[in-house]
């Protein structure tokens, strides 16, 4: 199930919630039929969901495994739908499944992705004037995400690159607001400690 990251551009901005393309009433009618199999309007939220999920997805566990979880995922969406009871929004609903079901697939393979995550380091790098060498950079950078976990790799992408706040990432997580601070800090600081290993001085 191959996605681009431009396929659903149209459906759902980065930043942009479900509520903001779709009222309240009209999700509920659609989840409840979606739920009871009707496929039409499980196709309509999957284009919601689909375009960030699989950009989440692809982040924790990388490229080439990023479809097989994808494809996980829609079939766990779908026969959970039914328990989905708007005590949150269906996108945080739908998000912490993809981030439980990417960590439980990094931990069942043991596999960890090698993705470079510049953006949580472009503030760091930035301050160097005398690092021209980009690939070099970004290959010390592919290296040294090989160090830290698929979670930590979570929250950074959660942070930095989706721009979520404390509360949502708490939220997706299933952990206290007050907790997010300390991981995050602990995995810029994990992600750090593994490129000054390979060579790359702050």
């Amino acid at each position: 199930m191959q996605q681009s990251e431009s396929s659903n551009s149209k459906k759902l901005t980065p930043h942009a919630t479900l509520s903001e393309s779709v009222s309240i009433d009209d999700l509920k009618l659609w989840v409840r039929s979606a739920a009871a199999g009707d496929r039409e309007y499980q196709k309509r939220i999957y284009e919601l969901l689909a375009s960030r999920i699989y950009r989440v997805i692809r982040k924790i566990v990388g490229t080439s495994d990023a479809d097989d979880v994808m494809q996980d995922f829609v079939i766990q969406l779908f026969s959970k739908l039914d328990q989905f009871r708007f005590e949150s929004s269906l996108e945080t609903w739908a998000h912490r499944m993809a981030v439980n079901q990417s960590l439980q697939y990094l931990r069942k393979s043991n596999r960890e992705a090698q993705r470079a995550f510049k953006v949580a380091l472009e503030t760091e790098m930035s301050e160097d004037p005398n690092r021209q060498n980009q690939s070099d950079e970004a290959e010390i950078l592919n290296f040294a995400m090989e160090k830290i976990s698929g979670e930590q790799r979570a929250i950074l992408h959660m942070k930095e690159v989706e721009g979520l706040g404390y509360e949502a990432i708490a939220s997706v997580l299933g952990i206290p607001e007050g907790t997010v601070g300390s991981r995050l800090n602990k995995a810029r600081k994990e992600l750090r400690t593994s490129l000054i290993q390979l060579g790359w001085e702050a």
